[in-house]
């Protein structure tokens, strides 16, 4: 069976075939050529056996070409056109003839003959004809008119010759031929490529786990991949064409619309089966041309997922999140994630600084996956949560031998691991001396040793540290070594409170519910306009951790089709304000004891006298600590914890009292 990209000629007289032949067999190229005869009366049947044979382009002149045009089949037809030579070396033929010279065909035909006969001193009249009842009254009519000689297609020759006139036909040369079969080697060529890609396509949606739903801008089926068969029960053909309304039966008929906003994802139900539900729409030249949506079975996510952690577990570390994944459109957070892409940029080693909560570790994850090490391992470490005794040999790893209990072969250490990549310290400063001393000399020399081990290892690893405490502090408490952190704060990155961008919560606490709810296995909960204020209201010591465990409360123990109200906020956050209140510099050192209490209901107990007692305290506290940095503004803000654009609306809102 012929390829799409064979070509069918349907040759009209042997002359006409013997050119196509000719031609063909002059040009170099992957596209085959097959001439065959025939005429209009066999052009349909033709046309329809090329079609099932798999032609990629048919080739006809005249009539026949366009009977084929006009047949229904899928394959292009393309026209032996007539050229001006063609035409000049017809007429002339006829002149020798007669005078007066008839032309009988097509549109096109009559249109090239028709002006030339003044040009060549040839009297010209035309009829246009196609079928043998045509053609036979337009002889007719001419010979009546006193034409002696008739030009036209080869259908023509037997009705003059019947009616006793000369015939020349109207022939198509090399150059004609030469150039519809170019044509139709591009047309053939073009459908290859479109039929190859519409292959590949649909190789990758068959070799694609999760169910592939493809629509049109109406919501119509084009894709319906294997795996989206068999989670749905119904094959591809009787999905195709159906809207995927009617396939899906979506109990959240909104998330199936087909615009720009259909983008996101959900949890799902379909049939007897838990899916997580993405939808991503197709825009093409700034029109939504259709969307896709993916399923994927939560069972098997949890399955692949434990896979991949095992797998990230045996064999090396990599980062999870990037600086797009940080939600936010407030100044202080565009400001951080600015800085933060400036950082990664660069090799040097960052600080960054924040209260517990705000996000520090996602910032090292982004800065790492925005620089040149991203496809490097990322290695995080959590300085706190490791016993001292343990952290040095997890660190800088151990030779052989190097204890009672030590593997006979030695372990690497966490930055050996983390070699071409990056090194993650969380909570830094819970560090001990003599680690701290270790540390310092790794970020120095660029090299390490192991416990017990006498070998020198070149490492190229960059260092993010992190903490929630106030670094500077304790350097000048000599509770951490001044020179490692002068080689730690290479660049600082503050992460701001939730308190300082409370313009984040709507954003945050939507994204968190999604978040939530997909793992809860359950529906997210829309906000009111109570619950966001509650939430703005609130001074989040936890910050974003602490806002993430209040909203899985909302969703673990809320009805689902019900929104959320401030009532539930504010039952939830109370108990959080009465440890506050017990406890007002618990959280993180200054910046969260400068913190305004909680403006809930729960915390309006606590009256306007602990609110002015509170800002005179923090009041303070800012101008002692301006004082003891010299009036440096930058240094009062470090040491206080805060950013530069807090400390500077502070001292405004001081200076207006």
């Amino acid at each position: 069976m012929p390829s799409s990209r064979a070509i069918l000629f349907v040759a009209t007289n042997d002359e006409l075939a013997s050119i196509a032949r000719e031609v063909a067999s002059g040009t170099e190229d992957t596209v085959k050529v097959e001439v065959v005869m025939g005429n209009p009366m066999s052009a349909l049947e033709i046309a329809h056996d090329a079609d099932r044979q798999g032609f990629g382009a048919i080739v006809s002149r005249g009539t026949t070409s366009r009977i084929m045009s006009g047949s229904g089949v899928g394959i292009p037809v393309i026209q032996v056109r007539v050229t001006g030579y063609d035409a000049v070396r017809a007429l002339l033929a006829a002149k020798r003839h007669a005078e007066h010279v008839g032309i009988v065909g097509s549109d096109d035909m009559i249109r090239w003959l028709d002006g030339l006969g003044g040009l060549l001193g040839v009297e010209v009249s035309t009829r246009f004809a196609e079928s043998w009842e045509q053609i036979g009254a337009a002889i007719r009519s001419l010979r009546e008119q006193g034409v002696g000689a008739i030009v036209g297609w080869n259908l023509v020759q037997r009705r003059a010759a019947e009616m006793g006139l000369p015939f020349v036909p109207l022939s198509s040369g090399r150059e004609a031929v030469h150039d519809a079969l170019a044509e139709a080697r591009s047309v053939a060529n073009a459908r290859w490529r479109e039929a190859e890609r519409a292959e590949r396509l649909k190789a990758i949606l068959s070799s694609v786990t999760n169910a592939v739903v493809a629509v049109d801008s109406d919501g119509a089926i084009t894709h319906f991949n294997q795996a989206a068969e068999g989670m749905v029960g119904i094959s591809s053909e009787q999905a195709i064409g159906r809207h995927i309304s009617t396939i899906l039966k979506s109990e959240q008929t909104d998330r199936l619309r087909v615009d720009s906003e259909s983008r996101g994802e959900w949890v799902e139900k379909v049939g007897s089966l838990t899916v997580l539900a993405r939808s991503e729409p197709i825009v093409v030249d700034n029109r939504v041309a259709g969307a896709v949506f993916s399923l994927d079975d939560v069972t098997r996510i949890r399955e692949l997922e434990r896979i991949v952690r095992e797998e990230v577990r045996d064999t090396g570390h990599m980062s999870k999140h990037r600086l797009g994944d940080i939600v936010g459109t407030s100044a202080a957070m565009a400001e951080a994630v600015e800085l933060a892409e400036r950082f990664a940029r660069v090799d040097s080693t960052v600080l960054i600084e924040g209260e517990t909560g705000t996000g520090k570790e996602l910032f090292a994850h982004g800065i790492h996956s925005a620089s040149a090490r991203r496809d490097g391992p990322f290695v995080a470490v959590n300085c706190a949560a490791i016993p001292e005794t343990l952290l040095e040999s997890e660190l800088f790893g151990y030779a052989p031998g190097a204890f009672t209990g030590a593997r006979q072969s030695g372990k690497p250490g966490l930055f050996e691991m983390a070699h071409r990549g990056t090194m993650f310290l969380d909570e830094i400063g819970e560090m001990s001396g003599p680690l701290q001393a270790r540390l310092l000399r790794v970020l120095q020399e660029r090299e390490t040793m192991r416990v017990g081990g006498v070998r020198v290892i070149p490492i190229d690893v960059r260092v993010i540290a992190a903490t929630n405490k106030d670094l500077f502090g304790l350097v000048q408490r000599a509770e951490f070594r001044d020179d490692l952190f002068y080689r730690l704060s290479v660049l600082n990155l503050q992460i701001p409170p939730l308190r300082e961008r409370p313009e984040d919560l709507p954003l945050l606490a939507e994204h968190l519910m999604r978040s939530v709810a997909a793992r809860l296995q359950r529906r997210p909960r829309r906000f009111s306009s109570g619950a966001i204020a509650a939430l703005q209201d609130y001074s989040w010591p936890g910050n974003v951790r602490q806002l993430e465990n209040t909203i899985e409360q909302l969703v673990a123990v809320g009805e689902e089709r019900r929104p959320v109200e401030r009532t539930e906020v504010d039952r939830i956050l109370a108990r959080y304000s009465a440890s506050d209140r017990r406890n007002p510099q618990s959280a993180n050192g200054p910046a969260v004891g400068m913190a305004a209490p909680a403006r809930t209901s729960a915390g309006a107990a606590a009256g306007s006298h602990g609110d002015s007692s509170l800002k005179h305290i923090e009041t303070e506290v800012i101008l002692r600590t301006l004082e003891e940095a010299g009036g440096n503004k930058a240094e009062t803000a470090r040491r206080l914890g805060i950013s530069k654009s807090t400390l500077w609306r502070r001292l405004k809102q001081m200076d207006a009292k």
